[in-house]
């Protein structure tokens, strides 16, 4: 399933979770990837861990025995500002999603969990964390800046993740703090995602739960199947980002037939099945301080204002 990333050290990771047979099935996937972990099993043993240890990111359900998920983070919090957390919750509704997102997660996992994303976020997360500094120590002074790209969903196949030099400038400026800068990348990530799969690909997010008779999934199938058939796999997708020195907006837009949407209303799923709320819409919402739809909903833009001394 998955490798060690070409150029990036292997993450460091402490596992809370209190559910055995969760445990193993984390254990079982870290152990695949060859990443470095730590188990605790309650949530009196994570600041004791994360005392001693340095972690580049801390996975925590939220419903551990003894304490309440969100006074969890704020703890963690309390002890690393910037420590990257990803929650774990059997519910990843809106509301709970985004009480999470405000309160410090990076990421919040749904049970049962798609590795296939935590791989994607953690990448994301190390990738900042080992070679972020480097790059950022290339720019001293932003005042304006718009850049415009724009992926096949081929190449977008072929890409982990996709950073936008753009944050790194206002991060090494002090216009926006370590945490607010990952979570805005985790957020165009997910847009960047649902545009290429839901978007452009038109899957249909219940297909992922439809196993077929050789045990893989249909989403997978599907997805496979689509990005060989070039009347999908040439479609694109266009990431725009743009700072005029107190506002940043990034729009991500696709070719697929976008959804209406009203508010985060009465419009929630495109004819394809795509969530607009829940998990997806709570982490972009939790990144940012607006979000707004075009096209029909093929197109969203996230809108970060921008606060001298960071945010």
């Amino acid at each position: 399933m998955i490798g060690p990333t070409s150029g990036t050290k292997d993450p460091t990771i402490l596992l809370a979770d209190g559910d055995a047979q969760s445990r193993e099935v984390f254990g079982r996937f870290f152990k695949q990837a060859g990443w470095r972990f730590d188990i605790v099993t309650d949530s009196s043993g994570v600041v004791g861990a994360i005392d001693g240890r340095e972690y580049d990111i801390v996975i925590a359900d939220v419903a551990m025995p003894g304490a309440d998920g969100l006074a969890l983070l704020a703890q963690i919090l309390q002890k690393k500002p910037s420590q990257a957390i990803i929650a774990v919750s059997k519910d990843s509704s809106y509301d709970e999603a985004l009480k999470f997102f405000r309160s410090g997660a990076m990421d919040l996992l749904a049970r049962p969990v798609d590795f296939n994303w935590l791989e994607r976020v953690i990448r994301q997360v190390v990738t900042e964390r080992q070679h972020g500094e480097r790059e950022r120590m290339l720019y001293r002074f932003v005042t304006s800046e718009r850049t415009e790209m724009r992926f096949s969903c081929r190449q977008m196949a072929e890409l982990d993740t996709v950073s936008l030099p753009i944050i790194n400038r206002l991060l090494l400026g002090g216009l926006l703090d370590q945490s607010s800068a990952l979570k805005i990348k985790l957020a165009v990530q997910e847009a960047m995602v649902n545009g290429l799969e839901h978007g452009n690909l038109e899957l249909r997010s219940e297909w992922k739960e439809d196993l077929l008779p050789d045990g893989r999934d249909r989403f997978s199938v599907v997805r496979s199947e689509r990005l060989q058939d070039p009347d999908f796999a040439n479609r694109t997708v266009t990431v725009c980002s743009w700072f005029d020195g107190s506002r940043l907006e990034v729009s991500v837009r696709d070719q697929g037939s976008g959804f209406l949407n009203d508010a985060f209303g009465a419009h929630k799923h495109t004819e394809h099945g795509v969530a607009c709320s829940g998990r997806g819409l709570a982490m972009m919402s939790g990144a940012v301080d607006e979000i707004k739809f075009g096209q029909n909903g093929s197109e969203v833009t996230l809108v970060k204002f921008i606060r001298r001394g960071g945010n």
